[in-house]
């Protein structure tokens, strides 16, 4: 079979990948003898359609479960998507807020039937996007969070938290969204920087300063850090008169180190009903708290003459109020403050205190390693005793901090699409289970729960017989052990997601998996960075020129092109660039290799035993062993593009730059053909279409998707290393040739008999006029200094000085510039005053010439010694 002239991704990708899922490649049996391999995709939400993040997940995550193949594993890797609860109850709202209605007038059975028609189409799209990045998933075992199996752990283990006094009701502060009527966690809420007006008051005999006055209402407690000297005259306890908004008040001094009294004044009033640290300081002193704004956003009949207006609107006449009152002593409208928004629906977040649903995660909890352990402590003990290996290793920092100023987690949710909460009520009597339960009068509590409470069962309540979901006569011990997948395939092997939800999932993961199972979710964390536009920014729906979206990259340039674009440059924890050229440059990557594919083809059909005979033989077969070795340690270290830039260099410099164009001479088919093979193996994980298409056209009957790790030809590697010094021979000749402007000089050797019978190749490779032994030493010409033989090209000095003077001509105009540079970065009015961009352009061509220079030096430094 001829391979076409041109690859054409278009052409092959789809019918590859139904061949693949037909073949049940992907499929993963635990009751294999083999070495059980697993990984839980994080499941993209059911909000949309896949971006970029998606894809490098998809391509890093598929590039670790294909390996894991050919290496001789049964792998499983377990594909699912999220209902998403927040952001899908987000998007709906916001069609019935387009079709003039809202959830409240529909109703809850309406707009449950609506998200879930709106899901399931969303769904489809997804998992159709997720074959066409060529995920190597098994679809037998694809879940989704509201699946039955999965809805049923979720009321299990609330159930047995509730049953073990874990999860309690209380009075506490949450996040709540006014815009969509929920709490939010800790973790969904970002903060945005905003100008406003930050205003200083007189409080009786104390300056307080707020950027939210509408808070003010019921303020009676002015806090100070007790060893402020500034205020040691005040103590715990005091209290006096103060004129304030509304009239005057009874105010009394608390005394706590929560106060900063660097910040301000040192001294603050504190409103516990609106405010975290406000909340905890009236927690520990037992104050009284007050409800100033209602959960829609408007101020109560506290505010007085204000109450019933939006604060966003009732905020600047309070302030000509306390200005009309004698009570405000400044005012900067240029006050730049962050201000919390919910993630998912972008409305302002108003702290609240509320009766809500927590989960306790101070009190002894698991049982781990022979004690009782809190949930905190167990989160800790993983990552200390390395049962799970963070990678990156500093993110374990990250994590520590987290966990130690870790807060009971609401896991109550005011929306309506979601798990709803497995606690019914009749009267005063609260009824807590996995099923509703018998006789009449029952009201089941509204709310639904956190989604990444769900989420947090994700690795172990996937692998659950989903047939037993109905089987309500067996408990969740029993579930896990009449479960084979999760027998084989728990602990998975590898959580591999994004830094940035290290807290939301990744550590919320852990709390509910050691507590349900006694196991750990996953060994390894493999955290990757965000993807950024090729100039480094943020990508935004915003700024559509950051943006690559797959579904439009993917028709122009090929999978394999955008996988191995994504992989190129990826290291743990950090972010990394993404742009059509990077895209273009592998597509060329892609075109290279499918024409060395063409070429080894017309060589011969391959049946050839692969039998080394030429020093080039024997070299590429040890740069093949080398390159296969490097290859698995590689991968399993999580080291992707290290692992695809030895297989590019392999492919376009070693293979193609050198042994095909060596072996046009002498073509080795058997050689030939077996390192093309190894090389379509190593490379399928990447790229997985192009390889699969090559290794079927090329006439092997089984899939490549099929196939183990290739096993090394033995080389000699004397032999290697005459054709490596074959290689540096012409390598310099052609360099030297070409700085200096002569067209086929001679080279001459003395006393090199593989020289000699290298000559037609070095001649041929290296564009010489001639290879040709000396009978004498040299007596002028540029010697070559890389090789270890006598050897040098017939150019005459002249020529060379010429090149040298040219050379020391460059030398100096980079130093001038690079003066010139350094005086502007060391100019403190051009950093101040200058736009950041032009200051940041300054600093690279700095470097830029700084790397021109060492450049032209060492060049410099090589023509002196060649002249000598």
């Amino acid at each position: 079979m001829s391979l076409p002239k041109v690859y054409e991704p278009g052409k092959y990708e789809a019918d590859i990948y139904k061949t693949w899922e037909k073949s049940g490649v992907f499929t993963a049996n635990p009751r294999s003898n083999k070495p059980h391999f697993s990984i839980s995709m994080p499941p993209p939400n059911e909000t949309g359609t896949l971006h970029v993040g998606h894809a490098l997940f998809i391509t890093l995550q598929d590039i670790l479960t294909r390996h894991a193949r050919q290496a001789g594993k049964d792998a499983l890797w377990l594909p699912g998507t999220d209902h998403a609860a927040l952001a899908t109850n987000a998007i709906i709202e916001k069609q019935l807020a387009e079709q003039g209605t809202d959830k409240h007038q529909i109703g809850r059975d309406e707009f449950l039937k609506r998200t879930k028609g709106f899901v399931g189409d969303s769904r489809n799209t997804i998992n159709s996007q997720l074959r066409a990045i060529g995920a190597s998933c098994d679809w037998s075992r694809s879940r989704y969070t509201l699946d039955p199996m999965l809805s049923r752990c979720v009321n299990e283990v609330f159930v047995k938290m509730y049953n073990d006094g874990l999860i309690y009701r209380g009075h506490r502060i949450v996040n709540w969204d006014p815009k969509l009527e929920t709490t939010v966690s800790d973790d969904e809420v970002v903060r945005k920087e905003e100008q406003g007006t930050f205003i200083t008051l007189q409080y009786g005999p104390f300056q307080i300063g707020t950027a939210r006055p509408e808070t003010k209402f019921g303020d009676k407690y002015v806090v100070m850090h007790p060893d402020d000297k500034r205020y040691k005259q005040y103590r715990h306890g005091d209290t006096f008169e103060a004129e304030w908004i509304n009239g005057p008040v009874k105010a009394t001094v608390i005394k706590d180190d929560a106060v900063d009294p660097k910040f301000g004044t040192g001294v603050m009033t504190i409103t516990p009903w609106h405010d975290h640290t406000d909340f905890d300081i009236a927690e520990r002193h037992g104050l009284e708290k007050e409800q100033i704004i209602s959960f829609d956003g408007k101020l109560l009949p506290i505010a007085g003459e204000f109450a019933g207006q939006d604060i966003e609107k009732a905020r600047p006449k309070i302030v000509e109020k306390l200005k009309a009152k004698g009570l405000l002593v400044s005012q900067d409208d240029k006050y730049t403050h962050n201000v919390a928004v919910n993630d998912r629906g972008k409305g302002l977040i108003e702290p609240q205190i509320k009766l809500q649903w927590f989960v306790d995660v101070n009190r002894p909890a698991v049982e781990w390693k022979g004690l009782k352990r809190s949930f905190k402590e167990v989160m800790r003990m993983v990552i200390d005793d390395g049962d799970i290996q963070i990678v990156p290793k500093r993110f374990e920092k990250v994590y520590f901090h987290w966990i130690d100023n870790l807060r009971d987690w609401n896991i109550s949710r005011q929306i309506w699409w979601g798990h709803q909460i497995p606690i019914w009520y009749k009267g005063d009597d609260i009824y807590c289970g996995v099923q509703a339960p018998a006789g009449q009068g029952w009201q089941r509590d509204p709310d639904t729960l956190d989604t990444w409470f769900s989420s947090a069962l994700w690795t172990w309540s996937t692998l659950l017989n989903p047939d037993l979901a109905g089987d309500y006569h067996l408990s969740l011990e029993d579930l896990l052990a009449r479960s084979p997948d999760f027998k084989a395939y728990h602990p998975t092997s590898v959580m591999e997601t994004g830094w940035d939800i290290l807290f939301f999932w990744v550590a919320r993961m852990i709390l509910a998996t050691t507590y349900a199972t006694s196991q750990v979710p996953f060994r390894q964390v493999y955290l990757h960075g965000l993807v950024r536009s090729e100039t480094g920014k943020k990508m935004s729906k915003s700024d559509p020129d950051t943006i690559i979206d797959p579904l439009e990259v993917i028709p122009e340039y090929g999978t394999d092109a955008l996988r191995l674009a994504l992989v190129s440059g990826v290291n743990a924890g950090q972010d990394s660039r993404l742009g059509r050229s990077k895209i273009k440059d592998n597509r060329n990557f892609c075109n290279k290799l499918w024409n060395v594919a063409r070429y080894i083809e017309s060589t011969g059909e391959g049946a050839k035993a692969p039998e080394p005979a030429t020093p080039a033989d024997h070299w590429i077969l040890n740069k093949l062993s080398i390159l296969t070795e490097k290859n698995t340690k590689n991968i399993e270290n999580f080291q992707f593009s290290e692992a695809y830039q030895q297989l590019y260099h392999f492919v376009w410099d070693d293979l193609a730059d050198w042994y095909v164009e060596a072996s046009k001479s002498e073509p080795n088919e058997g050689v030939l053909r077996h390192v093309l093979d190894s090389v379509l193996i190593l490379l399928h994980p990447f790229a997985p279409f192009i390889t699969e298409a090559l290794w079927n056209q090329l006439g092997h009957a089984e899939m490549l998707a099929a196939q183990p790790l290739p096993q090394p030809i033995k080389a000699d590697k004397a032999k290697a290393g005459r054709f490596e010094e074959t290689r540096r021979i012409i390598s310099e000749a052609r360099h030297l040739s070409a700085a200096t402007g002569i067209s086929k000089p001679r080279l001459y050797y003395r006393e090199a008999e593989e020289i000699e019978e290298q000559a037609k190749l070095i001649e041929r490779l290296g564009r010489l006029g001639g290879v040709t032994e000396s009978a004498g030493p040299r007596t002028g010409g540029l010697r070559l200094i890389s090789v270890k033989h006598e050897l040098w090209l017939d150019i005459d000095q002249k020529t060379a000085q010429q090149y040298v003077k040219k050379l020391k001509q460059q030398y100096a105009e980079h130093q001038v510039a690079i003066k010139k540079l350094a005086a502007r970065l060391s100019n403190k009015s051009y950093i101040e005053k200058a736009p950041k961009e032009l200051v940041e352009e300054t600093k690279q061509d700095l470097e830029a010439e700084k790397t021109s220079l060492k450049t032209i030096e060492s060049e410099l430094e090589s023509f002196q010694k060649s002249l000598d």
